[in-house]
């Protein structure tokens, strides 16, 4: 079918991981693709409170044209809220 343009539209995903060390709050912010799986390199880095984590996640998220992102929080604080 010539003229005709495919494209595959892939889902991509932005995800906010928290964790505790001994050096304070790390944060990794990773994007995924459809299937789940790390795309590209994930940004690692510390953060003096889960809000400035979150702010950085959204606006990842804002760039890539995402309304939302996921958050896995494994903090102390984090697993007392699990469900």
């Amino acid at each position: 079918m010539r003229g005709e343009r495919f494209t595959m539209e892939r889902k991509m995903s932005v995800r906010l991981k928290l964790e505790d060390s001994s050096e304070g709050l790390v944060a990794t912010i990773s994007q995924r693709d459809d299937a789940g799986k790390v795309t590209g390199n994930p940004a690692i880095f510390l953060v003096g409170t889960k809000e400035e984590a979150k702010e950085r996640a959204k606006a990842l998220a804002r760039t890539l044209g995402l309304k939302t992102y996921g958050i896995v929080d494994r903090t102390a604080a984090g697993s007392l809220h699990a469900s």
